[in-house]
C-alpha cells in the first residue's frame, strides 16, 4: 500500500519519522487517529516486531479501534500491545508484585470497594463518633483520589474544591495514611495506586531496562490529558531508546480538574531535547469561517504551540453569529426556535448541539425545548428535573397543589432527620386519611409531638402554613421552600454548593409562572418518556434527538450546527478560576474546544441580566469574546445593556400598519387574489 497517497504532507511526516522522540501537535479535526493508524502500519511493514510496539490511550476502545484499523491493512498489526496507562500498569504490577513487597499478588479495588475501605478507615479513626459533620465516604475517596491525580497536597484540594471541609484537613490527612496502610496490609490496590506503584516500579533500573527492551516503540495518544504520574511513566519507558511519539493538542487540554497536566505536553521538548515537532494544521471538520474564530482564540493564548488551522473543505462557509439577549429566558426561547428552523432547513436534530460551561445554564433551555416538544438528551449530567435536589424542592410544592400526593409526602418526610421509609409510610397513611391540608397540619402533625423527629415536622408544618395562605406568587412560594431546603441540601450533599446553582436558576424560572399548577406541569409531573416529539424519520440522523452537553463532555465529538450559550465573565471563564492565571488559560482552551465542535453553523450567545440569591445582576461579555480579533470574526445581532432595551421599547411601540377596516380588506385580498396578482 502506498501510505503517502493516503495522507497529507504533515501526516506523512508524523507517520514516517519513527526513530527518536516525536511530538505531534494535532490541531482540532486534523486526523490524529489516522496518523496513529498508519504509523502502526508503517512500523510493522518496516519489519518492526508488532509485540515491541506499545500504544497508550485513554480508553481501551480507542486503542482497539486504532489497532483494528491498521490490522485491516496488515493482519500482523493486531499483535501490537494497546491499552490505557492503567491496564498497562495492571499487567506489569501483576508480574512484579513481589518486588513491591506484596506477599504474593494483589487484589484491585473497584470504586465502590475503595469507598467502603475509606469508610472503614474513617470509622476506625472515630470520624463519625464526633459531633462534626464529616464528608461522606464517596467524597472522602474523591478528595484522596484528586490529591493523587493532581499531585497536590490535600489541603490545596480542599481549598479549591471543597472549601467547606477545609477545617478537616488534618483529619483527612490522617485518613489517607490509614487508608494506605490498610491497603498494603491487605494486599489491595485501588485504581489510582496502579499509576503510583508503576511509577515506583520504574525507579528500579533493572525493571526499567527490561521494559525498555520490550517496548521499543512507544506512542501516547491525547498526551495533553496525561497527569504528572503518566508523564513520568512515559519518560521512564522511553528514556533508554528515545523512540516515543506523543500526540496531542495543547489547546485542547481541558481536564485539569481530573488531574491532567497541561505542562506535560509543553515540557516534552525539555525532557527530550532532540525531539522533532510536527504540526497537523489541516482541518477536515469545519468551514474556514468557523476556523477563523478558532484561530483568533489560539492567537490570544499565551502558553501554547503556535498553529493556524486551515479547512480541507476549501469552503469559506457561513460566518458565525454572536447574539445578545436580555435574559436567560429570551436566550433560551431564541435558541429553541432556531433549532426548529435549522431542522426545517434540513439540519437534523441529531446534527445539532447546544454547549454550555455548566449544566445549570441549560435549565431555561430544557424548559423551552420541553414546551415545544423537541426531544433532547443531556450529556454531562441528568436532566435537571431528574436530579435528587430538584425533586426534593418540587415535592414540597406538589404537596401544596395536591395534599393527597403520596409520593411527594413520602419524599418530603424522609428528608426529616429520624424519619425513614417505615415511619414515612405510617405518617403518609394518616395524611391520606385526612380531609385537607389544614387537618393534616393540625391533627396528624400534632399526634407526633414528643417523637425525635417532631421538631422537623414542626418546621415542615410552619413552611406549609406559610405556603397555603394564597397571598404568595409562585416565585415567592419557591423562595420559601428554598430557604427551608438549603440547610437540608447542605446536610444531604457534599457538593451542595454546586447543586445550589440549579435551584437558584429554577427559582428564577418559577417567577415567570402565574400558577403553581402550570409550573408543576412544565417541570415536574411530566416523566421523561412523555412529551417527546417524534416524526417519521426519512434518514437515520432524524431518529436522534438534539444534544445538550457540557463542553467537557463534548470533546472529540462534532455536529453540523453548534450553539454555545452563556458567554459571560464568571461563567466562561468560570468565577472560581479568576484568581488563577493557569485556570483562566484552561477556560480559554475550553472555549476553543467548544468552537471547534462545529462543522458549518456556529452561534455564540449571552444574556445581559442575571439572577443570583434573589438579586438581579448585570452580566459582562466573556473576556474571550470581547477581544478585537475574535469579535471581528463574528456577525453580531442585538445590542447589550440599555441601548438594547431602548430599542426593544421602540419596537414594541411600533406604528400601526392598518386600521381594522383596511386590515380586513388586505386579508380578503390575500385570500381572493385577482388574476395575475402573485402577492
Amino acid at each position: 500500500m502506498d501510505i503517502k497517497k493516503q495522507l497529507n504532507p504533515s501526516q506523512f511526516a508524523a507517520v514516517t519519522t519513527t526513530d527518536g522522540p516525536v511530538l505531534v501537535i494535532a490541531g482540532a479535526g486534523s486526523g490524529k487517529t489516522r496518523v496513529i493508524e498508519y504509523r502502526v502500519l508503517s512500523l510493522v511493514e518496516n519489519k518492526v516486531n508488532p509485540h515491541s510496539i506499545l500504544l497508550l490511550t485513554f480508553t481501551r476502545r480507542a486503542a482497539r479501534e486504532m489497532i483494528s484499523r491498521a490490522a485491516r491493512h496488515d493482519p500482523r498489526c493486531k499483535d501490537v500491545e494497546g491499552g490505557t496507562f492503567h491496564s498497562f500498569a495492571y499487567k506489569q504490577l501483576k508480574r512484579h508484585a513481589k518486588i513491591l513487597g506484596f506477599s504474593d499478588s494483589f487484589s484491585l479495588l473497584d470504586e465502590g470497594d475503595a469507598a467502603e475501605a475509606v469508610y472503614r478507615c474513617s470509622t476506625k479513626l472515630g470520624f463519625y463518633e464526633k459531633e462534626k459533620r464529616y464528608p461522606k465516604k464517596d467524597t472522602l475517596r474523591a478528595i484522596i483520589s484528586m490529591s493523587v491525580n493532581k499531585s497536590m497536597p490535600l489541603s490545596e484540594i480542599l481549598k479549591k474544591e471543597y472549601p467547606h471541609f477545609l477545617e478537616y484537613a488534618s483529619d483527612i490527612e490522617n485518613l489517607r495514611r490509614e487508608y494506605a496502610a490498610f491497603k498494603i496490609s491487605k494486599n489491595y490496590l485501588d485504581y489510582d495506586d496502579l499509576l503510583v506503584f508503576l511509577r515506583l516500579l520504574l525507579e528500579n533500573e533493572e525493571i526499567r531496562d527490561r521494559l525498555s527492551r520490550k517496548c521499543k516503540y512507544i506512542m501516547v495518544d491525547e498526551y495533553q490529558d496525561t497527569n504528572k504520574l503518566q508523564g513520568d511513566i512515559a519518560y521512564f519507558l522511553a528514556e533508554r531508546h528515545r523512540n516515543i511519539m506523543a500526540v496531542g493538542d495543547d489547546a485542547q487540554s481541558i481536564y485539569g480538574f481530573r488531574g491532567a497536566s497541561h505542562e506535560n505536553i509543553m515540557e516534552f521538548p525539555r525532557r527530550f531535547p532532540e525531539c522533532t515537532i510536527i504540526k497537523l494544521e489541516e482541518n477536515y471538520r469545519s468551514s474556514q469561517s468557523v476556523l477563523d474564530v478558532a484561530n483568533a482564540v489560539l492567537e490570544n493564548m499565551k502558553n501554547k504551540y503556535s498553529k493556524c488551522l486551515v479547512s480541507a473543505k476549501k469552503q469559506t462557509g457561513e460566518r458565525p453569529s454572536l447574539l445578545f439577549f436580555k435574559d436567560a429566558h429570551e436566550e433560551a426561547e431564541w435558541v429553541a426556535e432556531r433549532i426548529k428552523v435549522q431542522r426545517d432547513e434540513d439540519v437534523p436534530l441529531g446534527q445539532q448541539c447546544v454547549l454550555f460551561r455548566s449544566q445549570y445554564l441549560s435549565i431555561p433551555l430544557q424548559a423551552e425545548l420541553s414546551r415545544r416538544n423537541i426531544p433532547f438528551e443531556v450529556f454531562g449530567g441528568l436532566k435537571f428535573y431528574e436530579t435528587a435536589h430538584v425533586k426534593d424542592v418540587i415535592s414540597h410544592l406538589k404537596i401544596i397543589a395536591n395534599p393527597r400526593d403520596e409520593l411527594a409526602w413520602s419524599r418530603v418526610l424522609m428528608l426529616i432527620e429520624g424519619i425513614g421509609p417505615k415511619t414515612a409510610g405510617h405518617i403518609s397513611e394518616e395524611i391520606l386519611a385526612s380531609a385537607s391540608l389544614v387537618e393534616i397540619l393540625e391533627d396528624v402533625f400534632e399526634k407526633h409531638k414528643g417523637r425525635r423527629y417532631s421538631e422537623g415536622l414542626r418546621e415542615l408544618g410552619s413552611l406549609l402554613k406559610a405556603l397555603r395562605g394564597g397571598t404568595l406568587n409562585v416565585g415567592e412560594q419557591f423562595g420559601f421552600v428554598l430557604d427551608y431546603y438549603v440547610p437540608l441540601l447542605k446536610d444531604r450533599f457534599d457538593d451542595w454548593h454546586l447543586r445550589l446553582n440549579d435551584l437558584e436558576t429554577l427559582r428564577q424560572i418559577s417567577m415567570r409562572y402565574r400558577s403553581l399548577e402550570d409550573l408543576l406541569e412544565d417541570f415536574a409531573v411530566e416523566p421523561p418518556e412523555r412529551g417527546v416529539w417524534r416524526v417519521e424519520p426519512s434518514t437515520p440522523d432524524e431518529e436522534k434527538p438534539l444534544t445538550l452537553s457540557t463542553i467537557h463532555s463534548a470533546k472529540g465529538l462534532e455536529w453540523d450546527c453548534v450553539f454555545l450559550i452563556g458567554l459571560m465573565d464568571g461563567v466562561l471563564p468560570v468565577a472560581f478560576s479568576l484568581d488563577h492565571e493557569d485556570e483562566i488559560e484552561e477556560e480559554q482552551r475550553l472555549f476553543y474546544v467548544a468552537i471547534t465542535r462545529a462543522k458549518d453553523h456556529l452561534f455564540l450567545s449571552l444574556h445581559h441580566e442575571g439572577f443570583r440569591g434573589g438579586i438581579t445582576q448585570f452580566n459582562k461579555m466573556s473576556r474571550f469574546v470581547d477581544v478585537p480579533n475574535v469579535f471581528s470574526k463574528l456577525t453580531t445581532y442585538g445590542f447589550p445593556g440599555e441601548e438594547r432595551r431602548d430599542l426593544r421599547r421602540e419596537l414594541k411601540k411600533g406604528s400601526r400598519l392598518y386600521d381594522k377596516e383596511s386590515l380586513l380588506k388586505r386579508v380578503m385580498d390575500l385570500l381572493n387574489p385577482e388574476e395575475g396578482d402573485h402577492t
